[in-house]
């Protein structure tokens, strides 16, 4: 009876189970282990991936120099499962990784593209590991934004106005860089406004006119957000429709008096360069009343200096230059015509005085 009990099959979990587990030959756990090492390495892959890492900085952050976005392509490697899943991740978000950058410092940063991807939301749940990137490192500029409220100015052609134009709100709020907000105030009007889109007011009769106008999202040449609705009311009052007609400008120099002394020895030292000589005879447009650009027209045909047009050379001009110095075209109209340039008009000559041989 004792014989037949010990040759049955141990209950699970019994004493008598537990030492026959204990008697299982060492080579078998040997065995296993290495089967399951090797099952590992059987499903370890390694893939590469296109993807773009967009830097989202927040909002009292910004990244300078206009390129949030940098295009890369990754080796990663990982389980099957995990390399599918997070390709079909990449493939919903259109192949853009967000990465989070609003906890850095203000300057220049250089980091890692492992260092970015533990920042985005996604990666660090895949399991993936990365062998190489096609970019190991990114660096960018971190600035702070500010806000600042500017005055509005509404920009038309087309028309005399009575009065300056009623607008509302009169002044918006631009956000942009703290660096760039500091190059505008050094390089614009002060204060800086923000302009409309210009306005074609020739098919407006004359009196009192409102209408919706979209601002124009610079200040001089430098773009700003703008904060809030984009658009703003003009009211304004037409005096009369104006005209346009193109007319033909003769440029002269404008130079210091001294040069013309007996004495002076500028021009026996000095020669003037043009750097493309039709420059000195630009086609401009004038705006004004049709009454006025017609006599204009008639005066310019029989005296070709009615209209003034002249570049003002400096004494720090006889300094030596690499390349032509650009200097804006000023233009003079007869006082008693209500005429104008177009402001659209930015005549410029490039010239440079060379040392004679």
């Amino acid at each position: 009876m004792a014989a037949e009990y010990y040759n049955q099959a141990p209950k699970r979990f019994s004493r008598r189970w537990w030492l026959a587990q204990g008697q299982t030959p060492l080579w078998v756990i040997v065995v296993t282990v290495l089967i399951w090492v090797y099952a590992d390495l059987e499903f370890t892959q390694t893939k590469e991936l296109k993807v773009t890492l967009d830097l989202q900085p927040g909002p009292s952050l910004t990244v300078l120099g206009g390129r949030r976005s940098f295009p890369l392509t990754l080796k990663v490697q990982g389980n099957g499962n995990g390399i599918e899943r997070f390709e079909k991740v990449l493939t919903e978000k259109g192949h853009h990784l967000p990465v989070d950058v609003s906890h850095l410092d203000v300057g220049v940063t250089k980091k890692s593209v492992e260092e970015l991807l533990s920042r985005n939301e996604e990666f660090p749940k895949s399991g993936l590991s990365i062998v190489s990137s096609s970019m190991p490192d990114i660096e960018f500029e971190m600035d702070r934004l500010v806000t600042k409220s500017v005055p509005v100015q509404f920009v038309s052609t087309g028309a005399t106005l009575h009065s300056p134009a009623s607008i509302e709100p009169p002044t918006v709020d631009i956000r942009c860089a703290s660096s760039l907000w500091l190059e505008i105030e050094k390089t614009t009007s002060n204060p800086p406004v923000i302009r409309t889109q210009e306005k074609d007011l020739r098919d407006y009769p004359p009196g009192r006119q409102r209408l919706d106008v979209r601002l124009h999202a610079q200040i001089g040449e430098k773009d700003v957000e703008i904060v809030g609705p984009a658009m703003v009311a003009v009211e304004f009052q037409i005096d009369r429709v104006t005209s346009s007609r193109q007319i033909q400008l003769n440029v002269r120099t404008l130079t210091p008096w001294v040069w013309g002394e007996e004495k002076d020895t500028t021009w026996r030292e000095y020669r003037l360069v043009i750097s493309d000589p039709i420059e000195r005879r630009p086609m401009v447009t004038v705006i004004g009343s049709p009454e006025a650009l017609e006599q204009l027209q008639s005066r310019m045909q029989s005296n070709s200096n009615e209209v003034k047009a002249f570049i003002e050379l400096t004494e720090d001009d006889t300094k030596p230059v690499e390349s032509f110095i650009p200097r804006p075209v000023i233009v003079v109209f007869p006082a008693d015509l209500d005429v104008k340039l177009d402001p659209n008009e930015k005549p410029t000559v490039k010239f440079k005085l060379e040392k004679q041989r």
